[in-house]
């Protein structure tokens, strides 16, 4: 692979991370720093699930509902909290995109699986006591039906296998040149390749797990394919 196309990529795992949750600021400010973050075309290779999320997050701040909402939902296919949660707030409040409780909450729920995601967590509880009976009956039946799709025994397993196949070529040429330099988008600096490596492995262990403890079980997938946006209409 080329220093130029691992420069790309590498711009886009280490800024992916910095994006901003949203959380109970007005919704003008839930992604302040979003001009900051480059969607990089070919990223959904290794992480799929930051680019998506990446991607997700410009279209909300464009106003491009229906588009944000789809790649919130592709992201969450590989297992990104973050998008689950994103996606369960907006529904939520209704705000970014039509109002939708019961399935805010379902997303909500899905987003909280890790006990180590206290705000997920929190919002969820919050959420949960505010909706009435009603609501809770059919936020549950959602979230027991989503998490055969979303739960993270049925993603990760399948993001993990996906980043180790694709950056094992990386990490071969690295053995040949463990001082290639990589040159990053708004870097001041190349870096060095074992650097490069290294973020990028930080970026896959925050995100998806990588490797999940206790896993179990075997998951074969196909060749990556990128997932083309939805069309345009009069709404986007």
């Amino acid at each position: 692979m080329s220093t130029r196309t691992m420069g790309k990529l590498l711009c886009c795992a280490c800024l992916l991370v910095a994006a901003s949750i949203a959380s109970a600021q007005p919704t003008q400010r839930y992604f302040d720093d979003i001009g900051r973050i480059y969607c990089v075309e070919g990223a959904e290779r290794y992480l799929p699930g930051d680019y998506y999320f990446c991607v997700a997050n410009k279209a909300l701040q464009q106003g491009k509902a229906r588009k944000a909402r789809a790649m919130f939902e592709e992201s969450a296919n590989w297992g990104d909290k973050r998008a689950m949660f994103n996606l369960g707030l907006l529904l939520v409040r209704g705000e970014g995109m039509p109002k939708d409780e019961p399935l805010g909450l379902a997303w909500l729920a899905l987003s909280a699986e890790r006990s180590k995601d206290q705000l997920q967590r929190e919002t969820l509880v919050s959420a949960w006591s505010a909706a009435t009976p009603e609501t809770r009956d059919a936020a549950n039946a959602l979230w027991n039906s989503m998490k055969l799709k979303y739960a993270d025994r049925v993603v990760l397993p399948r993001a993990q296998q996906r980043y180790e196949r694709e950056t094992s070529r990386l990490r071969v040429a690295l053995q040949f040149d463990p001082f290639m330099k990589i040159e990053l988008a708004g870097v001041g600096h190349p870096w060095g390749g074992t650097k490069a490596m290294q973020l990028l492995d930080e970026a896959a262990n925050e995100t998806i797990l990588w490797p999940l403890p206790n896993q179990k079980g075997e998951v074969i997938i196909g060749n990556p394919e990128t997932v083309r946006e939805p069309a345009k209409d009069a709404g986007d």
